[in-house]
């Protein structure tokens, strides 16, 4: 029997996994957040469901017997992807369980922050005020242009939602046919350049890896608009925190909105992004829904499913680390 262990506390996931795995698979749960815990309780493990504990070479190298990494999530940016390909360990991940949730929250905060509500908010609940001049710089949304960095599913589900309200929407990935997002999106596809020198708000939509750490820096950001608008619900670590500190308190950012820190557990008693008005903060719930949360956790089970049962061709779209499946 086939053996999979999950790394990380998934509350109420065990029975739904059961379902999709029948009688032919073994799911545990048992978290494991260092390398130590994890080459001490996957050392049987056939196949592991992950998220942010980080299978390095050493951890990959000291499980012989593992034959799959599967990420229930989207970024899989914890494991050693290069590695695990040099020894023909395919890793996966899973494209499509969270898509309009992130797509609703960057959106929404697009919206929010054009108008202000949360600052609005604050005013009057907070200092006891009742004006409604506190921000004569807003804008009406369709004068507006609004930059993709990434153009893969999530934000062409954000150009959909933006529609309505009228504003451009423009956008970088060298990876995507430029008529199709023309022809299927309005979006002119730009160089990076271009996308940051001429958009209002940029939200940024790439995920980590070697190419993209900190692209978003002291050099990058210098390219921006003035009181330029950011949001980030992509992974803290293509951001260069110390560069959007210093952005947002010079004014090159008029506001910082992220779900992600570069620590996945921050201390937010002392990380300086907390006292900040001008950073809006959530703790990773982008992706967050009832119906999102059992989507991922089937979705993942049924890769790994597939793959311990050879029927690759169902999976290997998720493969995200160019191992041949057979």
């Amino acid at each position: 029997m086939f053996k999979v262990v999950r790394t990380i506390a998934l509350p109420d996931a065990i029975d739904i996994e059961k379902k999709v795995f029948g009688d032919n698979i073994e799911i545990v749960e048992i978290p494991s957040g260092t390398e130590e815990e994890l080459i001490k309780n996957c050392q049987d493990a056939d196949a592991v469901i992950c998220a942010y504990e980080p299978f390095t070479a050493k951890v990959i190298d000291a499980l012989p017997n593992l034959k799959l990494i599967s990420f229930k999530s989207i970024g899989f940016n914890y494991a050693d992807v290069e590695y695990a390909r040099s020894k023909g360990l395919p890793v996966m991940h899973i494209s499509q369980y969270c898509i309009k949730e992130v797509a609703a929250y960057t959106v929404g905060m697009i919206l929010a922050l054009n108008r202000r509500i949360i600052q609005f908010n604050k005013s009057t609940h907070v200092d006891k005020e009742w004006k409604y001049d506190l921000f004569p710089d807003m804008r009406r949304i369709e004068e507006q242009t609004v930059g993709l960095l990434g153009f893969g599913n999530i934000p062409k589900l954000v150009t959909e939602r933006l529609k309505p309200f009228g504003c451009k929407v423009i956008a970088y990935d060298p990876y995507v046919d430029p008529v199709m997002a023309k022809e299927e999106y309005n979006v002119d596809l730009m160089t990076m350049d271009e996308v940051l020198r001429q958009s209002d708000i940029i939200s940024i939509h790439l995920p980590a890896n070697k190419d993209t750490e900190k692209i978003i820096n002291e050099e990058t950001i210098s390219r921006m608009k003035d009181g330029v608008i950011f949001i980030n619900s992509a992974r803290g670590a293509v951001i260069d925190e110390d560069s959007v500190l210093s952005s947002v308190d010079s004014g090159k950012f008029k506001y910082y909105a992220t779900d992600v820190l570069t620590d996945e557990y921050p201390d937010m008693k002392t990380h300086p992004f907390s006292e900040r008005e001008n950073i809006i903060l959530t703790p990773h719930i982008a992706f967050y829904s009832q119906e999102s949360f059992r989507d991922g956790v089937i979705e993942c089970a049924e890769n790994v499913k597939n793959f311990l049962e050879g029927n690759y061709e169902k999976c290997i779209r998720n493969v995200v680390n160019g191992v041949k499946l057979q």
